[in-house]
């Protein structure tokens, strides 16, 4: 069969069908590669957040966790030839591996080490070294009981031992507590880079997810946001520290914050506040956020909850949750936990002070991670589960209660992801490499409106190389993924039919 006919027999095949054995070109060698990064449609949307749903039979499961988290590390990261994180560059993970109280993985105190162990094998498979990884938590150089001592003897990452633990010291002067900070090192090195994997779990703070899950990358004493200004370390506070907390937390009191009238709102104002200014230090090395949801529960954080016996009680929540912007996947999180994000004083300041511009939960764009790639949700579609938590009781309320009353957020613009933008469009994103001998093309469709829509995909010659018809989208940003291991590399033209009018866009293969 002559390249033509090929062409013509096989343009309508699926998202990343190919056809064994009839190749025209050659994938590029390992030597091309020297970087890696995210997925080219997580890349270029960091408001959106996305849900990859789980096949996990039974906590306890370890196999099927390890496996599930490997498959979802192979599709959202992609190695690069001409920018992106350099491959030689430390990889730094930050589990939750808070305080366990003996009690291990009976409870989902912290990230399960097989979730984490799997998205390190991902990892590796694109040729980062495992002397390369990193898995640290400021709390301690290891927590017994855990499972990360296993985890990391077999993966052969750095966990408990010295190599790069040397700690960062960070100027903040723009803090509001802190003036300068200091991270356990490798976080906060130059060629390091972070990948933050929090835990689905209720806590003081609402669900302890990943914006305080960051917390751990601090050493101690600084870990300690929940104290008051230590005066061993008084040097490293703003000199009026205190007192601007105060006039903060006043102003918000004032202003109606949801529950900034209960008896520790003070406390919770100054934990986000310190925890604002280290997460504005801490953001710019991290490259993922992620809720490990596999298995959650509601409760203290720790080993007390709601259960008859006075224990949490666990959830086979089948989730794993993630995004680049972890405020945005925070309120997912507290969403998907059965509460309305707009009670929680932690969204509303993040966006006062410019480091978070999400609130409403209807305006953060989710997808759901499926085989094929991303799929546009609506909120409705996200499961949930009512998780009670301690957070700022009030008076009338048991300790372990729902924060779930409705909250009216203010008026928002539609954000991109949502809204389609003015006129249909489509996009060229570039290749995405889950290995050296497997690229894909990865396309971004929008839509002002919902409707039906065809691409195509045509060679110089306009021969077709692709076909996909959408009989129904909704309104928003879709993403269009094939295989062109097939392909030679160069250049083709990419045609969106929608709605009566054509849409051309040059593209690059390979």
């Amino acid at each position: 069969m002559d390249r033509r006919k090929f062409l013509k027999a096989y343009g309508s095949l699926p998202l990343a069908a190919a056809v064994p054995g009839l190749g025209f070109g050659k994938s590029a060698p390992e030597s091309a590669f020297r970087y890696w990064g995210l997925h080219p449609f997580l890349e270029a949307h960091p408001d959106a957040v996305f849900i990859r749903r789980t096949q996990v039979p039974s906590k306890d499961d370890a196999e099927a966790k390890k496996k599930e988290s490997e498959s979802l590390a192979r599709m959202i990261f992609t190695l690069k030839k001409d920018s992106g994180i350099d491959l030689s560059h430390k990889v730094a993970f930050k589990p939750n591996l808070t305080s366990t109280k003996g009690t291990g993985l009976t409870h989902a105190i912290c990230t399960d080490p097989y979730m984490n162990e799997g998205i390190i094998e991902g990892l590796k498979k694109l040729s980062i070294k495992p002397e390369q990884i990193y898995v640290r938590e400021g709390l301690g150089r290891e927590q017994p009981v855990t499972g990360f001592t296993d985890m990391a003897r077999r993966t052969g990452v750095h966990y408990g031992d010295d190599q790069d633990r040397a700690p960062t010291t960070v100027e903040c002067p723009s803090g509001v507590v802190f003036r300068r900070t200091k991270y356990l090192g490798p976080f906060a090195y130059d060629d390091s880079h972070l990948i933050n994997i929090s835990k689905l779990k209720t806590h003081s703070m609402g669900l302890t997810l990943c914006v305080k899950n960051l917390q751990g990358t601090n050493i101690n004493p600084y870990i300690r946001f929940c104290g008051g200004l230590l005066k061993s370390i008084a040097d490293d506070f703003q000199p009026d520290a205190q007192a601007h907390v105060d006039e903060l937390f006043a102003r918000h009191q004032k202003a109606g914050l949801p529950r900034w009238d209960t008896e520790k709102a003070a406390w919770m104002e100054m934990w986000i506040q310190r925890t604002i200014d280290h997460y504005a230090l801490i953001k710019p090395k991290t490259v993922l956020h992620m809720i490990e949801g596999i298995y959650s529960q509601n409760g203290d954080g720790f080993d007390g909850g709601p259960g008859s016996d006075g224990t949490p009680d666990k959830f086979l929540t089948n989730l794993v949750i993630f995004g680049r912007d972890a405020f945005a996947v925070d309120i997912i999180g507290h969403w998907i936990g059965g509460h309305e994000p707009g009670n929680f004083g932690l969204f509303h300041i993040g966006r006062e002070r410019g480091v978070s511009t999400a609130l409403d939960p209807r305006n953060v764009p989710v997808y759901f991670w499926e085989d094929s790639g991303p799929r546009l949700a609506r909120l409705e579609e996200i499961p949930r589960t009512p998780m009670s938590t301690i957070y700022l009781p009030r008076a009338d309320e048991p300790r372990f209660h729902m924060i779930s009353e409705p909250f009216r957020y203010p008026a928002e613009n539609r954000v991109a992801c949502l809204s389609g933008g003015s006129r249909p469009n489509l996009r060229d994103l570039g290749p995405a490499y889950a290995s050296p001998g497997c690229p894909a093309s990865v396309l971004e469709l929008s839509l002002p409106r919902e409707g039906s829509a065809r691409v195509e995909v045509l060679d110089r010659h306009g021969d077709r190389l692709f076909l996909q018809e959408f009989p129904h989208l909704s309104q928003g940003i879709h993403m269009i993924q094939w295989n062109t291991a097939r392909l030679s590399p160069g250049k083709a033209l990419g045609r969106l039919s929608v709605a009566g009018a054509q849409v051309p866009a040059p593209l690059q293969l390979g």
